[in-house]
């Protein structure tokens, strides 16, 4: 629809490195900032499917910043996988079985087909694999690409996580 706002499909790692303020090359992070950001005041819109949910474990992000993430959560489109993701997330693995070599694992299926049954303008993932089926993926066109900013910040020091204060579980 023309005159929308762009929707960007989340992998799962990104709200990971998110919440865990991950030390990715520089500039990376600066992207999931401002999709973020750019998210808040309306002008994207993210969406992710349920899976994302199961694949985000407390115990593997830094204590405090889970209601970071159900905060962001809330404004998210979270995605129920039914028999057409299923279907399409079956085809994109049976696709790249067959021709061997890449081995796509069952939930990046389903990330996939997620965002492209919901005609995502882009699905953003830092999953080099996914990364390199940007264009044709399994036969369906998606751009897959890292979250660009268009205003990158100047890093200074060492970035500050989601939450002030969040100490990691050991």
């Amino acid at each position: 629809m023309a005159g929308a706002n762009p929707l960007f499909y989340w992998d799962s790692c990104l709200f990971l490195a998110w919440l865990g303020d991950e030390q990715r090359k520089p500039g990376e992070m600066d992207g999931v900032r401002e999709i973020i950001s750019r998210q808040k005041r309306r002008e994207v819109r993210i969406c992710t499917s349920a899976l994302t949910i199961v694949e985000v474990l407390e115990s593997k992000i830094p204590v405090g910043v889970g209601n970071a993430f159900a905060e962001l959560l809330k404004r998210v489109n979270r995605i129920s996988m039914d028999i057409k993701v299923a279907k399409i997330a079956h085809d994109i693995r049976d696709h790249y079985a067959q021709k061997g070599g890449t081995k796509l694992m069952t939930p990046d299926a389903i990330h996939l087909a997620t965002a492209i049954l919901n005609r995502a303008d882009e699905f953003h993932t830092f999953d080099d694999l996914l990364l390199s089926l940007s264009g044709n993926v399994g036969g369906h066109r998606l751009k897959v690409c890292k979250p660009e900013a268009r205003n990158p910040q100047l890093d200074l020091g060492p970035p500050s996580p989601p939450n002030s204060g969040p100490k990691t579980r050991s």
